[in-house]
C-alpha cells in the first residue's frame, strides 16, 4: 500500500462516529461524572450527537465540502 500524505486524503462531507467510556484501573465502574462532562462538551461544541445506553454517537456534516 502506497503511503499518502494525510492532508491530501479525500475527506467525506459527513461522517458518524460512536464511542463509549470504559473505566480501567478505577475503584468503581461508574463513569457518570465523565459522561456528564462529555455531554457538556458536546453541547458547547454544537456537534450533533445522540447518547444511548451503549455510548454516544456523533455526526459531523461539513458545510463546505470543497474546502
Amino acid at each position: 500500500m502506497a503511503e499518502q500524505e494525510p492532508t491530501k486524503l479525500p475527506t467525506p462531507s459527513s461522517c458518524t462516529a460512536d464511542f463509549c467510556l470504559v473505566p480501567i484501573g478505577t475503584p468503581t465502574a461508574s463513569v457518570s461524572k465523565e459522561v456528564a462532562e462529555v455531554q457538556r462538551l458536546l453541547k458547547k461544541s454544537g456537534v450533533k450527537y445522540s447518547m444511548h445506553s451503549a455510548g454516544t454517537t456523533i455526526g459531523i456534516l461539513r458545510h463546505n465540502a470543497d474546502a
